[in-house]
């Protein structure tokens, strides 16, 4: 029962949080206010699930934010020079700009989700291979995915962004599925859907949890441990340049100030949603609603006129409650 309070009670701030702002809010209970409050919160829900999976194992990654930039350079890079080259295939092949346009939005696309991968499987690398406690290797990762960011944005164009030319790249943040479903909402249910179902019914769910609530345990099991590790930090990285090449999308560039402070959201978001930071707790629906509940937040506070510092404080103050949570469960059932 006190399992069953904990995974509902996110549920049901949630909903008195969205009742409460829709009774003292003028036009906040509106089709457009859910919309806001969904692509607020896509970017930070993609990165979560993959960040579920490494606080559910018992880490944690504080790089998000930065590998996140990182691929969108990477990736508005890969798009801008490849016009060249495109521009010749397609006089030799006599094929279509716009199919060869697509192409390279495509390419791209896979580049930036390629380089997240790589670098969450550094991180990764890091702490199985090196020894090194997830909170500092990732903290190194996260200047290091910045700085790289900053130096790659401007040695291609001099400044800290790059600027997309491709304006058919623009729909993957901006486009509408059937006429009314957005993109980044699609690619959002997806994720999810997959996710949820990896961390439940799959190997990869079993043993995440397994390592993050005992790992001697686990590893007189005969689980693979290092592996697991790896994966799921690769997964969290790939997603983190997923987010990359949406926000790139939506804003037409690839730019090395991006993902600033998303780590504290993504994190907050697990964490709020009845993620446990001592591993082995956790779920992907529970991450959602953690970030709709600062989705709403945001957009209850934008309408009343409080500033972005005023949503700092409610996040940050919900985290340490979230935590002390978790804390108090625990020492009730001696876990």
């Amino acid at each position: 029962m006190k399992h069953l309070l904990a995974r509902i009670l996110p549920f049901l701030f949630l909903i008195v949080l969205t009742v409460a702002l829709a009774l003292t809010t003028k036009g906040f209970a509106t089709w457009a206010t859910l919309s806001s409050v969904l692509r607020f919160s896509s970017v930070i829900i993609i990165i979560g699930v993959g960040m579920t999976f490494v606080i559910v194992a018992g880490g944690i990654d504080l790089s998000v934010g930065s590998v996140l930039a990182f691929a969108s350079i990477v990736a508005a890079w890969c798009i801008e020079a490849s016009a060249p080259l495109a521009a010749r295939l397609a006089a030799w092949l006599g094929a279509s700009g716009s199919s060869l346009e697509a192409l390279r939005v495509v390419v791209g696309t896979l580049v930036g989700v390629f380089i997240g991968t790589v670098w969450g499987f550094a991180n990764g690398a890091m702490v199985v291979w090196l020894r090194l406690p997830p909170f500092v290797a990732t903290l190194a990762s996260m200047g290091l995915a910045r700085g790289a960011a900053y130096i790659l944005a401007k040695a291609v164009s001099g400044t800290t962004t790059v600027e997309i030319s491709t304006g058919s790249f623009r729909f993957l943040a901006n486009g509408m599925l059937f006429g009314f479903a957005p993109m980044p909402v699609v690619i959002m249910f997806v994720v999810v859907a997959v996710g949820h179902y990896v961390l439940n019914h799959t190997r990869l769910g079993r043993y995440s949890f397994a390592i993050g609530s005992n790992i001697e345990a686990a590893r007189y099991s005969g689980i693979p441990i290092q592996r697991y590790t790896l994966a799921v930090y690769a997964i969290v990285g790939a997603l983190a340049g997923l987010g990359g090449m949406i926000e790139a999308s939506f804003n037409g560039n690839g730019q090395a100030v991006f993902g600033g402070g998303y780590e504290l959201l993504v994190i907050a978001a697990v964490v709020i949603g009845g993620g446990s930071l001592s591993g082995g707790q956790g779920t992907i629906i529970g991450t959602v609603t953690g970030a709709l509940i600062m989705g709403v937040i945001d957009k209850g506070c934008t309408q009343q006129g409080l500033q972005y510092e005023h949503q700092l404080v409610v996040i940050s103050v919900l985290i340490v409650i979230a935590v002390g949570f978790d804390m108090y469960q625990r020492r009730r059932t001696g876990s």
